[in-house]
């Protein structure tokens, strides 16, 4: 037993000298060199953010790595969970990875965090709360390109009755709500981001929906006027209330509107690009919270489907497959712009299902007709039209019973499957329908 211990120890000295040596053709056993450490960096469309990153369904969302690492080395959490590795899309070189963001709404901020296997040594970049952006169509007519931001938007009221059509500068705006103001008349708010056609018309008086528009697109509103019953909300003259942003043609004393001779009063009052455009420098408002989309080809959601009719409002359309486009018919009659001539062709046609109330006063005092309140704050059904396909979608905006001023961003919608919806380019026509009204 003696002797097998020393033997042991004998061979253990032996090699113990042989690895401390080098002999001939025989390199020294060294450590191996230190791992060297990889740096992570999240980055929004190429360009490095921390902290806070604002991103558009349109957005590219990733981490860039100064080293490779092995995709199973490597967990991107979200709200602190796992996500799935079919949502982390790895480049082949492996330093690079997008983060889908399918699943994500304007409505949920979301935090993003990375953790590597503890035997890589590894700099996380920190915690990013992510927060997208309401992102709304732009008209392929009105020069919004990539990179645009959203200020100031002039936001025109504009009369439907009979003796208003046919009406000028509807086929160049980008988005048109359309609502009843009284004696089942409807009334229209067109929203321009960009360009403003040279005639837009006739301005008529604004409605309890204006407030809504008017905050939530950061805009400025144009009308004729506004009963007495609505102007304490438009001028923030009640404790609830605050002002919106506004022009109204009595207190115009810059020449924003003009009024021409070939129509009667009160279906006479325009205004043009040239002096609507001014309040943007005028009457600038803050930046709008939202993202507007450049014109991009058109996405396939849906199914195929009848073009849409509002009974509601009296309108009817029809699809040309060859412009894709929905042609408007109002109470039985083709619905023109008299600026271009030319049947109104609409991209996408949305109907909105909203609650809605008695406001509490009488809009107009001849006839002695009631103000419509429509609650645009929360979310409801919708069916949105495009290309001869409907999604049968859920309008959000805000949350239910906000106050008009509390809110700062459009109306957005989802599908079926609850993904956020990209409208596609072009006139988008918005008809507000009271939920049995």
């Amino acid at each position: 037993m003696e002797l097998r211990r020393v033997v042991t120890l004998g061979i253990g000295l032996l090699l113990v000298v042989a690895c401390s040596k080098a002999g001939p053709g025989r390199p020294a056993h060294r450590p191996g060199p230190n791992p060297t450490s990889v740096d992570a960096q999240f980055v929004v469309d190429g360009q490095p953010v921390t902290g806070t990153a604002l991103v558009t369904p349109r957005s590219h969302l990733g981490l860039n790595l100064t080293q490779p690492m092995r995709p199973d080395r490597l967990t991107v959490y979200l709200d602190g969970q796992p996500m799935s590795p079919d949502a982390l899309a790895w480049a082949p070189q492996r330093t690079s990875l997008e983060i889908s963001l399918a699943g994500l709404t304007p409505d949920h901020a979301v935090t993003l965090d990375v953790a590597a296997a503890s035997s890589a040594p590894f700099q996380d970049p920190g915690p990013l709360q992510v927060r997208m952006l309401v992102t709304v169509p732009s008209n392929t007519s009105t020069g919004v390109g990539p990179g645009f931001k959203p200020r100031t938007p002039i936001e025109i009221v504009v009369e439907n009755s009979g003796p208003a059509r046919p009406q000028s500068g509807f086929q160049d705006a980008d988005i048109v709500y359309e609502y009843l103001s009284e004696y089942s008349i409807s009334r229209m708010t067109a929203i321009y981001f960009n360009k403003i056609p040279d005639q837009v018309g006739p301005v008529r008086s604004c409605r309890m929906i204006n407030p809504y528009l008017g905050y939530a697109y950061a805009g400025m509103t144009m009308c004729s006027g506004v009963s007495n019953g609505t102007s304490p909300w438009m001028f923030g003259a009640y404790p609830d209330s605050r002002l919106v942003p506004n022009l109204m043609e009595p207190y115009d004393h810059g020449g924003h509107f003009f009024r021409v001779g070939s129509r009667p009063v009160p279906h006479n009052l325009y205004t043009s690009g040239d002096r609507a455009g001014r309040l943007r420098s005028e009457s600038a408002q803050h930046d709008g919270d939202y993202a507007v989309d450049p014109p991009h080809d058109d996405g396939s959601a849906g199914q195929a489907a009848d073009p849409p009719s509002v009974p509601l409002h009296g309108v009817t359309y029809s699809y040309d497959p060859a412009s894709r486009l929905y042609l408007r018919t109002d109470h039985g009659q083709l619905f023109t712009d008299q600026s271009t001539g030319r049947q109104l062709g609409v991209k996408t046609v949305a109907v909105m299902h909203v609650p809605f109330h008695d406001a509490g006063w009488v809009e107009d005092e001849n006839g002695g007709a009631h103000s419509v309140w429509y609650d645009m704050l929360g979310s409801g059904p919708a069916e949105v039209y495009s290309d001869g396909l409907v999604v049968h979608a859920t309008w959000h905006m805000g949350s239910a019973g906000q106050a008009y001023y509390d809110n700062h961003t459009p109306v957005w919608f989802t599908d079926e499957a609850g993904k956020v919806m990209l409208l596609n380019s072009g006139l988008t026509w918005i008809h507000i329908a009271g939920n049995g009204q």
